[in-house]
């Protein structure tokens, strides 16, 4: 499903973040990719999601594979609400029923300034699934979600996406372990 083959990258010249870099993955995959801050994570990822474009070497999807990336950051528009921001991607009610699966039902009509950040991350992979994509990328998207709601997560993604192909990078080991199939050390 996916194919990167000698892929590198840098933003200062001389400077490689990643440098010949290859890999694949294909669907039915959970592969956390691995590394310390700043080895090319977050970067690779908007390489695949095409954000960023490569130096040398190819990324290589399936014809009309639809790409998710939930960032590190929230990336929610304030002025709409939890369901208006699921909405985005999916319709009035596609949002409610994936709130709703990710523990929001309540928080339907909250503007992101009045959710806790735990609250906003769900959210935000809330509108990842709504998207219905082919691969979803997940960079640190657990982070700030208390334990028991993590874990009902990663259950209702291992199922939602048990024919598809998640990437994620974390720095939990037991999250790692929890919904890992696969490991990549950058």
């Amino acid at each position: 499903m996916l194919q990167i083959t000698d892929l590198s990258f840098s933003y200062v010249p001389g400077q490689p973040i990643l440098e010949r870099f290859s890999f694949s993955a294909r669907a039915g995959e959970r592969v956390c990719i691995k590394g310390v801050s700043g080895k090319g994570k977050t970067t690779l990822f908007r390489l695949i999601a095409g954000l960023e474009t490569p130096a040398a070497g190819t990324i290589t999807l399936p014809p009309g594979c639809k790409t998710t990336l939930v960032f590190q950051e929230d990336r929610l528009l304030p002025w709409l609400t939890a369901k208006g921001n699921v909405a985005l991607c999916a319709g009035e009610e596609e949002a409610e029923r994936w709130l709703s699966a990710f523990g929001l039902r309540e928080e339907l009509d909250a503007y992101p300034a009045a959710l806790s950040g735990g609250m906003c991350r769900r959210v935000a992979l809330a509108r990842a699934v709504a998207a219905a994509p082919d691969l979803l990328l997940l960079d640190e998207a657990f982070k700030g979600i208390d334990p028991a709601r993590k874990d009902e997560i990663m259950t209702l993604l291992k199922e939602t996406f048990r024919d598809k192909l998640i990437l994620f990078t974390s720095h939990d080991d037991a999250e790692v372990a929890a919904f890992a199939t696969r490991i990549m050390e950058l």
